[in-house]
């Protein structure tokens, strides 16, 4: 096996910037997040997994979120929380949107997340990549989860200021080959190839999730299956993304990231047994982290 550290609290402190005493909202960092479809049956249930993604980021501690979302459901995201800046992109997907509208909320943030619910159509991913292009060359610090890892390959360039954050089946996708084997050993392995060929950072999800820059790796490993459930996985692309516009350098938000959404996870699963919810996640950051928290 390849040499590999397990997180633990000392990631989180790793990834915790100081926050100035007389420093405002953009000082603490933005972030600009693009989600949600309405084509499907599930648009509210995909309003409300963008509105806890952004609620996650401005939890971590940045100063400023704004969610893009189709036209067609902004209406719900805005009812879930008065404290999201929601933005309307397209009328019913990604794709009908504007790359022009992308740029004014990419140049203003610090990091990008993108993909959570955004559906998987031709010109979607296509509208992804661009996305994602602009937000690289313009040397942000990326996101990319659920349905836009699967533009990957649309992708221009990608560097180690991005995320990819794939479970299993999902990596198979882009790795080209389906991992049947799922020891630890086989996962660390693939992960580190993957970002070794493409140039980003690999965050694989699972009981023992795996993120690497190809040369560092950590294993996060959780203690019960509680947050296989849907909707937590916007959580945490949440979470990795308001570390880094706080400050944190990408492959350093990943691993507070997955280890803070490991360990709520673990003390919900304490309260709740296996019956959690996404947002039962995002309220939990705030107790979690107090302890952590620093000034300048």
């Amino acid at each position: 096996m390849l040499h590999t550290t397990i997180a633990s609290d000392e990631d989180i402190r790793a990834a915790t910037v100081p926050r100035k005493i007389d420093g405002g909202k953009w000082e603490n960092g933005a972030v600009v997040l693009f989600a949600g479809s309405s084509d499907y049956h599930g648009a509210p249930v995909l309003a409300a997994r963008a509105a806890y993604s952004a609620i996650a980021a401005l939890r971590v501690g940045t100063g400023y979120a704004q969610l893009y979302v189709p036209k067609a459901i902004i209406g719900r995201v805005r009812s879930l929380s008065p404290n999201i800046i929601v933005r309307e992109f397209g009328k019913k997907n990604i794709r009908e949107g504007e790359i022009s509208i992308a740029k004014l909320g990419i140049d203003k943030a610090e990091a990008v997340a993108i993909g959570m619910g955004i559906g998987r159509g031709k010109a979607t991913m296509m509208k992804a990549a661009s996305i994602i292009d602009y937000a690289v060359a313009s040397k942000k610090k990326v996101v990319v989860d659920a349905d836009a890892i699967y533009s990957v390959g649309n992708v221009r360039r990608f560097d180690k200021n991005v995320v990819l954050t794939p479970h299993l089946r999902e990596f198979g996708k882009i790795y080209g080959k389906e991992l049947k084997a799922r020891s630890l050993e086989d996962r660390i392995q693939a992960a580190v190839r993957m970002s070794k060929k493409i140039g980003c950072c690999i965050l694989l999800k699972g009981h023992e999730t795996v993120v690497t820059d190809g040369e560092e790796i950590k294993v996060i490993r959780s203690e019960s299956s509680a947050l296989a459930t849907m909707g937590t996985g916007d959580v945490l692309s949440g979470i990795i993304s308001g570390y880094m516009a706080c400050g944190a350098d990408s492959f350093r938000a990943a691993v507070a990231g997955a280890y803070v959404h490991s360990r709520i996870g673990d003390r919900l699963y304490k309260k709740k047994g296996t019956h959690i919810i996404a947002v039962d996640v995002a309220e939990a950051i705030p107790s979690f982290l107090k302890r952590f928290d620093r000034n300048g």
